[in-house]
C-alpha cells in the first residue's frame, strides 16, 4: 500500500471517529436540554404552588385563600357585548354618570321603586334633582361592575319571557363560592364580610388616600371590622370601610371598591318591551 493510500485510510478513520463523536455530542446536548427543561418545569410548578394565589377554585378543594383574605371571588360580567341588556346598561351608565334625571326617570316604573325594605317611592320622591342624593350613589355603584341573570328574584309584573338581571353580581357569586361553614347561622356570615372588587386595590392603614398602603386586594373576601367603622354618615362611594385582614392586621378600603354580600343591588326587567329598574333590594 502506498503512503498516499495509508494517509487516505487514516483520514477516513479519523473522519468516521469525528462523525461518531459529533453524533454522541449531539445526543448528549439533547439529553442535557431535556433534563434542564424538566427541571425548569418543576421549578415553575413549585413557584405556582407557593407564589401569588390563583382565583377561587370551585372544585372540591374549596376557595384559594390569599394571605390577606378569606378567599377570592370569580366575578364575571355575564352581559354579552351587543346584547339588548348590554346596550341598555351602557346607556344607563352614561345617564348616571351625567346625572341625566330624565333618562333615569324613564326607566323607573310608574308604580314606583322600592329601596331596600321601604315602600315603593315615586319618581318625584327619589330626589333626582340632587346629584349627590343617595339614590344616585346607590345606582351608580350597583351598575359599575358585572351583572348576571337573577336567581330566584322577587315576583314582578314584567313581560312574559323577560329575563331579570341583577347588578352587581357580587351577592350571587359570594353565595356560590364562599358558602358559610356549618357553625355559622343566619346572616352573620354575610354581615361580617365584604368583598374588595377590583385588581390590586389598596388597603390602607388609615381612612385616607395619603396613608400607607398595607396590602393590595383583588376580588377578595375580608372581614368587616364594625368596631372601627367610621361614625360619619355612610356614603356608598366616597367613604371608607374598616376591615381586618387575614393576618389580623387592621386597615381601610375606599368604599367605591367595597361590596357587601347584602349590599343594595338593582334588578332590571322588561315592561311593555322596555327595560325598567324593577327594584333595589338589600342595603343592610
Amino acid at each position: 500500500m502506498s503512503e498516499s493510500d495509508r494517509m487516505a485510510k487514516k483520514a477516513t478513520k479519523r473522519g468516521r471517529y469525528s462523525l461518531k463523536k459529533l453524533r454522541w455530542s449531539i445526543l448528549m446536548a439533547i439529553g442535557v436540554g431535556l433534563a434542564l427543561g424538566a427541571l425548569l418545569a418543576a421549578l415553575i410548578r413549585a413557584h405556582s404552588r407557593t407564589g401569588e394565589p390563583r382565583m377561587i377554585n370551585l372544585g372540591a378543594a374549596g376557595p384559594v385563600v390569599p394571605p390577606n383574605s378569606e378567599g377570592r371571588l370569580i366575578l364575571e360580567d355575564e352581559a354579552e357585548p351587543g346584547s339588548d341588556f348590554y346596550e341598555f346598561r351602557a346607556q344607563l351608565r352614561e345617564a348616571v354618570k351625567n346625572r341625566n334625571a330624565e333618562f333615569v326617570q324613564s326607566v323607573i316604573p310608574e308604580t314606583g321603586l322600592a329601596l331596600g325594605f321601604s315602600v315603593p317611592q315615586t319618581r318625584e320622591t327619589l330626589n333626582l334633582d340632587d346629584p349627590q342624593g343617595r339614590f344616585w350613589l346607590i345606582l351608580e355603584k350597583a351598575i359599575a361592575i358585572g351583572c348576571a341573570p337573577a336567581e330566584n328574584p322577587p315576583a314582578y309584573n314584567i313581560d312574559a319571557g323577560s329575563e331579570i338581571w341583577v347588578c352587581p353580581n357580587v351577592a350571587q357569586a359570594f353565595a356560590k363560592q364562599v358558602p358559610p361553614p356549618p357553625s355559622e347561622e343566619g346572616v352573620s356570615w354575610q354581615l361580617e364580610r365584604v368583598v374588595v372588587v377590583g385588581e390590586s386595590v389598596n388597603a390602607r392603614s388609615q381612612p385616607s388616600l395619603d396613608s400607607e398602603a398595607i396590602a393590595t386586594l383583588s376580588n377578595e373576601v375580608v372581614q368587616l371590622d364594625r368596631d372601627r367603622q367610621l361614625p360619619e354618615t355612610f356614603d356608598p362611594i366616597d367613604s371608607w370601610t374598616a376591615i381586618r385582614l387575614g393576618d389580623d392586621r387592621e386597615g381601610y378600603v375606599y368604599n367605591r371598591y367595597v361590596y357587601s354580600p347584602l349590599e343594595s343591588r338593582a334588578l332590571f326587567g322588561k315592561i311593555n318591551g322596555e327595560w325598567q329598574l324593577l327594584g333595589i333590594p338589600g342595603g343592610d
